[in-house]
Order: structure tokens, then C-alpha cells, then sequence
């Protein structure tokens, strides 16, 4: 069997920031997956696939960490004294965080907690959330000579000031809004107000790259007037941006591709399972 260049023994008292990926256990890397393998203690996230438990060792001390929007867990106070605790006692941790931790995951400020500790530790890097599903969905998130940037904003922490929002619509490139789907009439419009075209594509995607995700497409106008809504009660990732026309439809049995609205102007055949026009 071939030997990873980055194996190596773990010490003792050591943690492991490990991005989970957006879901299937199966998108977990690699690197991800040792770690797991050496645990001792594993801090896991609510939202993550019962399969992952597949991947803890049989020994190891498993504690569920989770927080849910809206819902009682665990404070973030009280993960940092987990971490502090088992890592002090000379356990090998890993802290399984869904997508990757340093992309609104409070990876740093974990990691933060353990460098003042003096406690050795590493970040692996997951799938985002954002990368996962908009491969579902088909959708580039830079496209030569149509998108070249990437914009990652967090709902509940929107620009506040006119100059912001213009800076956004000037920027140009795809404008992805974590947590941010109870807000995307509101956000259409702010882009609409500083000068963004109505044409211009929005996608829903929900649950992603998990069997249920869905897509949900769109223009600015019309998101404007609160028609693109949840579907789900799962996480969901709002996306706005030329690349939107250039998406493809991969060949994935839990999403199909669809048309983008045909008021977009370049409208594809119409798809299937996973995926809706609203408006």
C-alpha cells in the first residue's frame, strides 16, 4: 500500500482542527481521516453525518459539540475548555468541524486558544461548504473572462455603509452569502440600490452535496421581492454572479441540472430532481 508523505506519529496532548467537508463522510480528506484514526477524543459538530462515526475509533471518548441556528448546544467557551482539557491531558484530539474550519468555522479562534495554551496542534483543511455545492450544482465559481474573484460575506454581519455595497457590485465576480438565506430579499436589494443589473443570476443551494440538496434559481429582481425562499431546514449557501450562466449538469444521482430562468436570457433545457425556478 502506498505510504502518505504525511504520516508521521502523533504526540501525545496533540489536536487536530479537522474540516469535516459540507457532509458525506466521503469527502473527508485523506489527512482528515489519520487523524481520526489516532484519536483518543473526538469533538464533533452536530451537523455532520452519522457516518462519521464509522471513522472514530472504537475506544475513543466521542462528545458531541454541536450549535445549531436557533437551537440549544454547546457555547463556544465551553469546546475552547474541552480542547484545553483533553489536550492538557495528554490525549491526542481531534476537534471534526464541518466544511473547512478557517471558513466561518472559528477554526482560528480554536486555534487561538491552543497556541496560548502551549497545546501542539494542526489544521487540516476541509471541503467548504461552498466549493461542494456549487459542484453540485454545476455552477463555476470563476469562469475566464466572467468571474475572477470570489466574495465570501456571513448574513448576520452585512455591509453597512453605501460605500461597501458599491464596492460589491463593482468588485464584479461571484458573491457567495453564508447564512444568509432568511436575508436574500433584503441583500437583492441592497445590490439593486447600489447598481447591480436585475438580470443578474442568484442560486439557493441547500444541503450541500448531501442526498437532499437542492437548488433553487433565480434573478436579482425577482429575489428582490422575496420569491427565493428556503426550502428546507437545512444550511444553505445564497450565490450571485455572471458565472451562474456557464454552469454545466454533472453527472451526480442526488442533483440534476436545470435551466436557469429564461428571463436570464440564457436559458438551458429545463432539468429534474433537486432543483427549482422560482418565480
Amino acid at each position: 500500500m502506498a505510504q502518505l508523505a504525511s504520516e508521521r506519529p502523533y504526540p501525545r496532548g496533540f489536536v487536530s482542527l479537522v474540516g469535516a467537508g459540507p457532509g458525506p463522510p466521503d469527502l473527508l480528506t485523506l489527512r482528515g481521516l489519520r487523524a481520526l484514526n489516532a484519536a483518543e477524543v473526538v469533538l464533533f459538530d452536530a451537523l455532520l453525518d452519522p457516518g462519521f462515526r464509522d471513522f472514530f475509533p472504537v475506544e475513543a471518548l466521542a462528545i458531541p459539540v454541536g450549535k445549531r441556528c436557533g437551537r440549544m448546544g454547546t457555547s463556544q467557551e465551553d469546546i475552547h475548555r474541552l480542547l484545553l482539557l483533553h489536550g492538557r491531558g495528554g490525549r491526542r484530539v481531534v476537534r471534526l468541524k464541518g466544511g473547512d474550519p478557517l471558513i466561518f468555522g472559528r477554526g482560528g479562534e480554536e486555534a487561538q486558544v491552543l497556541e496560548a495554551a502551549g497545546i501542539p496542534f494542526e489544521i487540516v483543511p476541509g471541503v467548504s461548504a461552498l466549493q461542494a455545492g456549487a459542484a453540485a450544482a454545476g455552477i463555476p465559481l470563476t469562469h475566464r473572462g466572467v468571474s475572477r474573484r470570489v466574495t465570501l460575506l456571513e448574513g448576520h454581519h452585512l455591509p453597512d455603509s453605501t460605500e461597501a455595497w458599491k464596492s460589491l457590485v463593482q468588485g464584479g465576480g461571484t458573491l457567495a452569502i453564508y447564512m444568509g438565506t432568511r436575508r436574500i430579499a433584503e441583500i437583492a436589494r441592497s445590490l439593486l440600490g447600489h447598481g447591480a443589473l436585475p438580470g443578474l443570476p442568484v442560486a439557493l443551494i441547500e444541503n450541500a452535496q448531501c442526498p437532499g440538496q437542492t437548488t433553487t434559481f433565480s434573478t436579482l429582481a425577482l429575489a428582490a421581492t422575496g420569491v427565493l425562499q428556503s426550502t428546507t431546514d437545512g444550511p444553505g449557501i445564497v450565490l450571485f454572479g455572471e458565472s451562474l450562466h456557464h454552469r454545466t449538469n454533472p453527472e451526480m444521482n442526488h442533483v440534476a441540472a436545470a435551466a436557469l430562468l429564461g428571463a436570464i436570457g440564457e436559458a438551458r433545457a429545463p432539468g429534474g430532481r433537486g432543483e427549482r425556478r422560482a418565480g
